[in-house]
C-alpha cells in the first residue's frame, strides 16, 4: 500500500513538472516566464515579476488621503468624508483595472486587492464593522459577471478580519458610466439617488470601509457614503486602488 501511495505522489509530481514546462507561469504584464529568480513564490502566485512590480506607480505615504469631492461645496452634509488611494492612475495599474473591468480578467483585481490590503494603513484607530464595495446595477453586473470592487475588497476584508458585505448597499437604477462626464456637476447628477441601504439591514453605529476602484470627481463614493450616514452609520472611510488627482 505504501509503495502505491508513493507511486501516486511521484506521478503527481511528474505531471506538475510537465505542466509547468508546457504551460509555464508568465507575468501578467510583460509576459516573461516567471521563476524563483525573477519573481519568487509570492509574485509567482500573483503572476507578476519583480521588474514589473517595481514599475507600479505607488503614491507616497503622505499623498494617499484625499477629500472625497474634487470640487467641495459649503453645504456638503459629509464634509469630512475622506478617501485613501494607493496608486497614481498610471500604467501598469490603469491597464490592470481596464482588463479587470472590461475584459473580465479577475486575477488582475486579485493582485491589486492584495497590494491594497498589504498597504492599507494599520495605524488607523478604527475598528471597522465591514467592507462594503460600491455596487453595480443589475444590468452592468449581468454584462460583467462580477463586481470589480468586490474583487478588490476580498483581500482587504481578510486583512482587516471583517466581512465583505455585498448586499447592504443597493444600486437603485442603472447609471451611465461616470467616465462619460467630465463636468463634476454632471457626475454628481448621474449618481444622485442611485443608492440605498437594503431594508433588511440595520447599520446603526457601523464603521464602514467603502471601496471602489478609481477616485475621479468623487461623486459616486460621496453619494454612497451620504446614504450610509443617513441610514445610521457612525463612520465611513473610502478606499480606492488609484486616482489621478494630486493633493495641493
Amino acid at each position: 500500500m505504501q509503495l502505491c501511495a508513493f507511486s501516486r505522489i511521484d506521478i503527481h509530481a511528474i505531471l506538475d513538472q510537465v505542466t509547468d514546462f508546457l504551460f509555464p507561469q508568465v507575468c501578467m504584464i510583460c509576459g516573461k516566464v516567471l521563476s524563483e529568480r525573477n519573481a519568487g513564490p509570492y509574485l509567482m502566485k500573483r503572476q507578476l515579476c519583480v521588474r514589473c512590480l517595481s514599475a507600479f506607480p505607488v503614491r507616497l505615504q503622505n499623498d494617499r488621503w484625499f477629500h472625497c469631492l474634487s470640487d467641495p461645496y459649503e453645504t456638503d452634509p459629509i464634509p469630512d468624508f475622506s478617501v485613501w488611494a494607493l496608486f497614481h492612475y498610471e500604467m501598469p495599474v490603469t491597464g490592470l483595472l481596464r482588463r479587470l473591468k472590461f475584459q473580465s480578467v479577475s486575477y488582475c483585481g486579485q493582485l491589486l486587492g492584495d497590494l491594497i490590503a498589504r498597504e492599507f494603513p494599520k495605524e488607523l484607530d478604527i475598528t471597522f464593522t465591514c467592507v462594503i464595495p460600491i455596487p453595480l446595477s443589475e444590468k452592468r453586473l449581468a454584462e460583467r459577471g462580477f463586481n470589480q470592487s468586490s474583487i478588490l475588497g476580498e483581500e482587504l476584508s481578510r486583512a482587516l478580519s471583517v466581512p465583505l458585505l455585498e448586499d447592504v448597499l443597493v444600486r437603485n437604477r442603472h447609471t451611465n458610466r461616470q467616465s462619460r462626464f467630465h463636468d463634476p456637476l454632471l457626475r454628481e447628477g448621474n449618481v444622485s439617488g442611485a443608492f440605498s441601504v437594503e431594508e433588511n439591514w440595520d447599520i446603526s453605529g457601523w464603521n464602514v470601509l467603502l471601496l471602489d476602484d478609481i477616485l475621479t470627481s468623487g461623486a459616486t463614493l460621496h453619494e454612497a457614503a451620504r446614504i450610509l450616514y443617513a441610514a445610521g452609520a457612525n463612520l465611513v472611510i473610502g478606499a480606492v486602488a488609484a486616482t489621478h488627482r494630486e493633493n495641493q
